[in-house]
């Protein structure tokens, strides 16, 4: 009868593997993905805490601003009125425009 040696003539090592030293590797990067993650739950906590502190601040600048803009607005429509116009050209001792100084002017 034939023994397995004679059936392979493959060489196998009967040794058992040495156990690699990949472990702590694995731990060093999911502790440092842990602290990453710890580390951003705070800053965000953090952050969320400031904006609701600064939050009634920035109403009020932002309410200043658009009741600047408001009445820059009523000022422009003010200046800018026809009548006003007309007054500050009366004023002057300008004459309005006819009808064909009107045309001529289109072209």
């Amino acid at each position: 009868m034939q023994t397995p040696h004679h059936y392979s003539t493959r060489i196998t090592k009967t040794e058992d593997a040495k156990p690699r030293k990949k472990f702590p590797l694995v731990y060093i990067v999911l502790v440092l993905s842990f602290c990453t993650f710890a580390g951003s739950i705070w800053f965000s906590s953090y952050a969320k805490k400031v904006a609701l502190q600064r939050q009634p601040v920035y109403e009020r600048q932002k309410h200043q601003v658009q009741d600047e803009i408001h009445r820059l607005e009523l000022e422009e429509s003010t200046l800018t009125s026809v009548q006003r116009i007309r007054k500050i050209a009366t004023e002057l001792g300008m004459v309005e425009p006819t009808e064909t100084s009107q045309v001529l002017w289109d072209k």
